[in-house]
């Protein structure tokens, strides 16, 4: 299991996050995540996967099956392979 950090979320879709993982670096490794399930919890699980890579510095998408709350921001999400 790797974690990492809600950074943002995409701009144009509602359901999809920006993650950054720590110690991924790079475009190559972090594509070795796409299709991984990714769940974030709180007062209710949502649960998702990596969807693809966003830019060259190792920063993940995951699309999620409902939206998550703006208190997500900044919160850790465990990324399963």
């Amino acid at each position: 299991m790797v974690k990492g950090i809600i950074i943002n979320f995409h701009i144009a879709y509602t359901k999809e996050v920006l993650v950054q993982i720590p110690g991924i670096t790079s475009r190559r490794e972090a594509s070795k995540l796409i299709g991984k399930k990714a769940v974030w919890k709180d007062t209710k699980t949502y649960v998702g996967k990596v969807s693809g890579v966003h830019g060259n510095s190792g920063v993940v998408k995951v699309k999620f099956d409902a939206p998550l709350p703006p208190t997500s921001l900044g919160k850790i999400v465990e990324i399963f392979e």
